[in-house]
């Protein structure tokens, strides 16, 4: 019998973007820093003309484009660096092609909402990020793909700066995503931008002050969005956040969880909207 939630590793369908139960699948990225204060994460505020989820605070991320898939069915090596795509996808529990898609996916959003790359070069890391902006701007109307953005440039998306950290299967306005969510730190020389038509403000919080925002009726947030904040909160550096990514729990959450205890308090409370 299949397993519903993992794939076979060498299953591919380019044109197959769905994952659990027909869920579109996405990927979000919580870009990271140690700030004056401790742990900060990036946040965009959502245009109120957005589909899903206007005017909400959320994370940078996006649902997966089949040109987010391997152009064949093997590693696609020349655009792929840092840890194995069969590896990710043992630890993601998906198709080695899903993988593939789901990583580059999340390196093509933040790259769309942020202007941060996670991508090396032949001398490195990638540390000047603002020098691609027209290329930038070519993603984000479709013009070009992120794989002809890479190739073009001489660049590979580096796996390992983005660590899977939780799955969660929800409804939009009208689909069902499957969206990964995976931890990154901000590289060295690059800083992020709001430079995006899909959010109407961004910047670095603290975990904490975006939940204390919540309470207080200030920032709109998705269940999803909340518990990655809620768990954020807990640490105090990024260090300690990579420690702990290893062991998270990938198996998907499905719909709105009010039966768990580690959600109540939003179930529970209903902030006075002051937006």
């Amino acid at each position: 019998m299949t397993n519903p939630i993992h794939d076979r590793l060498d299953a591919i369908d380019a044109s197959d973007t769905t994952g659990f139960n027909g869920g579109r699948l996405a990927a979000t990225v919580l870009l990271l820093r140690d700030g004056a204060d401790g742990l900060e994460v990036w946040v965009q505020e959502r245009v109120h003309t957005m589909h899903n989820y206007p005017g909400h605070s959320v994370f940078p991320g996006g649902g997966v484009d089949p040109r987010d898939f391997p152009p064949r069915s093997w590693d696609s090596g020349e655009l792929w660096a840092g840890k194995s795509v069969v590896a990710m996808a043992r630890r993601m529990g998906v198709t080695k092609y899903k993988a593939h898609a789901l990583v580059f996916a999340a390196a093509r959003e933040l790259f769309e909402e942020a202007g941060t790359l996670f991508a090396i070069r032949e001398d490195g890391i990638v540390s000047n990020a603002r020098r691609y902006h027209k290329e930038r701007k070519l993603l984000e109307n479709h013009t070009i793909s992120f794989t002809e953005f890479l190739s073009n440039n001489g660049m590979r998306v580096d796996a390992d700066m983005l660590l899977p950290w939780a799955r969660w299967v929800g409804k939009g306005k009208s689909h069902w995503f499957d969206t990964f969510f995976f931890v990154g730190v901000l590289p060295s020389g690059q800083e992020p931008d709001g430079d995006t038509d899909e959010a109407d403000d961004a910047g670095w919080f603290s975990p904490q002050l975006i939940l204390d925002g919540w309470r207080a009726g200030l920032v709109r947030l998705v269940i999803p969005t909340w518990a990655q904040m809620q768990r954020l909160s807990k640490y105090s550096s990024v260090q300690e956040v990579l420690a702990d990514a290893s062991y998270s729990d990938l198996r998907p959450v499905i719909g709105d969880p009010r039966e768990d205890s580690r959600y109540r308090e939003f179930f529970s409370t209903t902030p006075l909207d002051r937006i």
